[in-house]
């Protein structure tokens, strides 16, 4: 039996034993005693260094690293110090996986070591029994997954004073974030200018959390569309006196569209999108991507949340698209699932509707259309549209009764709730459809008021 296998559902063991099987270029399943002895040789004077412990402190306080008694020895005495006392005892005791057990780490193997915050973040103090299970005082881990634990500041990533760590239900995804994190600390291990834990410079920890979302989708090489991956990320601070946590959790959906969404076709477009989410920015100062990636961004605020992105996709002051048809088109499948013959039939009703907004050879229609914000305004709009289709004898109805009631609006609860999306969708549609009509005729016009004969009855 191997010692680890792949997701045993401890995050911080988790992601302990991706840390040590990226850095030994081994599948987790393969790691074993001597791959776990260079892990200790090579990262006992790495960690003891002071560069290391300020990040030390906020994940295992009160550890060998961080007691105030061995701040005089020298970075070759702690690391002896930390072999001789943590490490080699955990990987003498280091047993292959059993069939059961009651580790809290694997649940596959007996616990013999009773654990708090020192040795797992955000485990709690032993004396605070309250904590744990059955008021004892500490967790029961075994010595596989304890060892494990302590490889992970490997794969935290530095942000805001506290620290990102992944959890996914996925290995590949797992492994590939593991793997960003290993190649800069390996490089700044070679440089021998290692700071601490991974640093991409973001503060705004969603604004990061999508930042290596992006990095892993596009630096490796994988079909991540066609993995059903979740990211969860949390933002920790185990330091003693003010412990805290933040959970963000990227679903599945929001993953593979995000996949799709930096594919080298979509790239340019998608970046376009989130760029223009960001609040507070003025854009004629900036001078890169620094002085505004840790500013709030709506785009990344409503994937986490579970709203909706659709009125990023629409450069409304410029009555143009960001991205196209096909783009949008996978976002309202994969995130707001939305059916496709829901969206075929808006995409037929937009293009009927630029065609009778050009032979009209007004924007009027559009631009009431845009001004829709009721429910009650935009059925209006729609009907002036089709005496307008009558009026040029168009042979074809803009959309039958069952399109209207099952596909354009279909009843989802009081004031037809998503009526703004069929709205905004139809509008993307026609922009892209007149894109070169519409910058042929210049600045948007403005908002038109009814006349009584076009009010509703």
């Amino acid at each position: 039996m191997p010692i680890y296998e792949p997701l045993m559902g401890n995050p911080f063991v988790d992601a302990g034993v991706s840390a040590i099987a990226t850095w030994t270029d081994r599948s987790v399943e393969e790691v074993d005693h001597a791959d776990l002895g260079k892990m200790i040789d090579t990262f006992a004077p790495v960690f003891a260094g002071p560069r290391w412990s300020k990040s030390f402190h906020s994940i295992f306080p009160n550890s060998t690293l961080t007691q105030s008694s061995n701040s005089r020895l020298s970075t070759d005495q702690r690391a002896a110090k930390l072999k001789e006392k943590n490490w080699f005892p955990l990987l003498k005791a280091v047993q292959e996986l059993g069939k059961h057990g009651d580790c809290a780490g694997c649940g596959r193997r007996l616990a013999h070591l009773t654990l708090t915050k020192t040795d797992v973040p955000l485990t709690g103090s032993g004396a605070l029994r309250n904590f744990f299970p059955l008021f004892a005082e500490g967790v029961g881990y075994c010595a596989a997954c304890a060892l494990a634990v302590q490889f992970v500041p490997l794969v935290c990533v530095a942000s805001g004073g506290r620290f990102m760590l992944l959890h996914s239900n996925s290995m590949r995804v797992q492994r590939a974030w593991a793997q960003r994190c290993v190649e800069e600390i390996r490089r700044k291990v070679l440089q021998n200018d290692i700071t601490g834990c991974y640093n991409p410079g973001y503060t705004n920890a969603r604004n990061g959390l999508f930042a290596m979302a992006q990095e892993l989708m596009t630096r490796y090489e994988e079909r991540w569309e066609a993995e059903n991956a979740v990211m969860q990320v949390y933002h920790f601070t185990n330091y003693n006196p003010n412990p805290e946590l933040d959970i963000y959790l990227l679903p599945a959906d929001v993953f593979r569209f995000l996949a799709y969404a930096n594919q080298q076709q979509f790239r340019s477009a998608w970046r376009e999108i989130v760029r223009s989410a960001y609040l507070r920015v003025n854009w004629e100062k900036v001078k890169s991507e620094e002085d505004y990636r840790n500013r709030t961004n709506l785009v990344y605020e409503c994937l986490l949340d579970g709203r909706s992105i659709l009125s990023f996709f629409l450069n409304r002051s410029e009555r143009k698209v960001r991205g196209n048809w096909t783009l949008i088109t996978l976002y309202m499948k994969e995130v707001r699932h939305m059916d496709k013959t829901r969206l075929d039939t808006i995409k037929r009703v937009g293009d009927a509707i630029a065609e009778t907004t050009r032979r009209n050879n007004s924007a009027r229609r559009l631009t009431q259309l845009e001004g829709a914000r009721t429910y009650r305004d935009c059925r209006n709009v729609l009907r002036f549209i089709i005496r307008d289709r009558i009026a040029q004898k168009q042979p074809e109805p803009l959309f039958s009764l069952d399109e209207y009631t099952e596909h354009l609006f279909p009843e989802s609860g009081a004031e037809f709730a998503e009526w703004t999306e069929t709205r905004d969708l139809l509008v993307f549609r026609i922009y892209e459809v007149l894109h070169q009509w519409l910058q042929e005729r210049g600045e948007a016009e403005l908002l038109t008021t009814e006349t009584d004969e076009e009010t509703e009855e």
